[in-house]
């Protein structure tokens, strides 16, 4: 039979997570000084998962994002590095992974600017495209580079509080070595629907 760990995992992996991404949170949890006791790694795995069905987490999201980011850095994924203008005050640099959106940097990522964009940007949804709250503005000089929305991404758009035609949802805009340096505008409200 599986041993308690295994079972903890496949129940991480049954719930979307990458095998990798599984191991690295059955290892922080079985760390010395985590306080889960020995054969209680399922049990404590499944009270992190909260109640997945009805969208509930109770932690581990949190564990798993922070679980990627060490994966990241340990894999040499680069840093990409980029300034946020808020509507009002000073622009400020920001940055995360190769592979993190906006939405990832806002909720889970880590350092002052990390904390700053958390302040100035809502993702209501979740980051399935059901809202508009994560509204960007991209700088034109970038926009090319960072590309343009999705059909189903502008439908999202138009119903945003003053859409532009640099208008990107900050849950799909992906950070990759090729914007490294772009410049992101938050708009000074937000609809949610």
């Amino acid at each position: 039979g599986q041993t308690d760990e295994e079972a903890a995992q496949a129940f991480i992996e049954e719930l979307g997570y990458s095998h990798e991404v599984a191991a690295g949170i059955i290892q922080t949890l079985s760390a010395p000084g985590s306080g889960v006791p020995r054969g209680a790694m399922l049990t404590m795995v499944k009270a992190f998962a909260g109640r997945p069905e009805v969208g509930e987490d109770a932690g581990l999201e949190a564990l798993a994002k922070s679980v990627e980011q060490e994966l990241a850095r340990s894999s040499g994924k680069k840093v990409v590095r980029f300034t946020i203008r808020p509507s009002n005050g000073a622009p400020f640099p920001c940055e995360g992974f190769e592979g993190m959106s906006l939405k990832d940097i806002a909720e889970h990522g880590s350092g002052e600017g990390a904390d700053m964009l958390r302040e100035l940007i809502e993702c209501a949804c979740s980051g399935v495209m059901a809202c508009s709250t994560c509204q960007v503005y991209v700088h034109p000089d970038w926009f090319e580079r960072v590309g343009g929305p999705s059909d189903a991404e502008e439908d999202m758009i138009e119903l945003a509080h003053e859409p532009s035609d640099f208008s990107r949802l900050g849950c799909q805009v992906r950070l990759r070595a090729e914007i490294d340096g772009m410049e992101i505008t938050i708009p000074g409200g937000a609809n949610n629907m």
